[in-house]
């Protein structure tokens, strides 16, 4: 890396506040917010989450004058066309989205549809700037894994060709983040495990990203901190406000850190996983970070970052080198898997054998190889796919020997 040549994209305001979600009228009327659409998916309106946000709105003078509630777990360009559409219809000023990543990136995305007109796909990751003045929108996550709440990018599928399009932009950063714990209680453990994964995800991969830098580094650390902390006590008990809170701010922060130094071969191989064969993208992202780390581990520099992931849990020694405390990292994460009840490996996630290799094919062509350690090529992601479908490690290299 060039000392130093990076650009860091700024979250917009975010409020850290326990019961904060039902307090945003005021700022959403200082936004210029009038006539607002919620957006958010069946199951948090389901379980009553919307009400308190809808209710603090209305009491400071702002209108609801809808709720877009047809996000599913992984929204596609006719989510975004029909989320646009009733906002066009309810003549909305302004979005408030609630739920997980995939409701925060609907409204990102629907935002761009009612800005810009025209196709979706036209705007996929490119840089996005907006030729008219974005609508107010104020996001409130209900769990702690994207950071989507403060970041510059949405992740929307493509029906047609079962892929997952990336979408940035500074103009898609939220107006406003609001960090509520009571908005995550409620989330079921094993979705706290896979969104908890994510958020540890975003920040080891913002950590070995080629577009890594010294923002992001320390966003990314302090982010494992939190999750090594707190994930395992919501998992255990998802009524712990504190941990509940310390979570969603790993989430913010490795979100942050992971937009602007981009993601990689985790997400390479997760997203595939999504698009073919339906699997969660926390779940996905979880299972095969352990065995992308082991094979990062090949490359020149790669144990000394690791070192910061392990420093970051606690595990790092005076005594270890490198490339032991590296390992511990690692054993770490195989070990959070574990103890999430989390599937080890694609065989017992479900992925088909004689699906590997179109599933190969799509890791290659995804876009997050491109900052990836050590370049890999097809030989060694077809090795990394055979060690997570048949679950085993990778032997100890007898020394880092590749450059990055």
């Amino acid at each position: 890396m060039d000392m130093y040549f990076f650009e860091f994209k700024m979250p917009g305001r975010t409020l850290c506040w326990d019961g904060g979600s039902g307090r945003i009228g005021k700022p959403m009327q200082r936004l210029g917010g009038s006539r607002v659409l919620v957006v958010t998916d069946k199951g948090v309106r389901g379980a009553g989450l919307i009400d308190g946000v809808i209710e603090g709105i209305e009491q400071a003078g702002p209108r609801i004058v809808g709720v877009f509630d047809e996000v599913p777990s992984d929204p596609g360009i006719a989510t975004i066309e029909s989320c646009t559409r009733l906002a066009q219809e309810l003549e909305a000023d302004a979005l408030v989205s609630i739920g997980g990543g995939s409701s925060i990136d609907t409204a990102k995305a629907t935002l761009i549809l009612l800005c810009e007109g025209g196709d979706l796909r036209d705007y996929e990751w490119n840089e996005y700037f907006a030729s008219c003045p974005v609508l107010p929108h104020i996001a409130i996550p209900t769990t702690a894994g994207t950071g989507s709440e403060a970041t510059h990018v949405a992740m929307i599928t493509d029906e047609g060709r079962n892929r997952k399009l990336m979408y940035q932009g500074g103009d898609l950063i939220p107006s406003m983040a609001v960090l509520d714990p009571r908005m995550t209680i409620s989330l079921p453990p094993a979705m706290t495990a896979a969104t908890g994964m994510d958020a540890l995800t975003h920040a080891i991969e913002a950590l070995h990203s080629t577009w890594h830098q010294p923002i992001t580094d320390g966003l990314a650390q302090q982010a494992i901190g939190l999750v090594d902390l707190y994930l395992e006590r919501c998992f255990n008990d998802g009524a712990d406000v504190f941990a509940r809170m310390n979570m969603l701010l790993a989430a913010n922060m490795g979100g942050v850190a992971a937009s602007n130094s981009f993601i990689g071969i985790v997400h390479a191989t997760a997203h595939p996983l999504g698009g073919l064969f339906h699997i969660p993208h926390g779940v996905a992202v979880g299972m095969m970070l352990p065995y992308c780390m082991e094979m990062n581990l090949a490359y020149e520099g790669i144990p000394a970052i690791y070192r910061k992931v392990a420093g970051a849990m606690g595990l790092a020694r005076e005594s270890d080198d490198d490339e032991a405390a590296s390992r511990k990292a690692v054993e770490r994460v195989r070990g959070l898997v574990q103890s999430l009840g989390l599937p080890a490996d694609l065989k017992e996630a479900g992925v088909p054998a004689d699906s590997i290799q179109a599933y190969i094919d799509e890791v290659m062509e995804d876009r997050a190889m491109m900052v990836t350690p050590g370049n890999p090529g097809r030989q060694e992601v077809e090795e990394l796919i055979s060690r997570a479908y048949q679950g085993r490690s990778q032997p100890r290299p007898p020394k880092a020997s590749h450059s990055l």
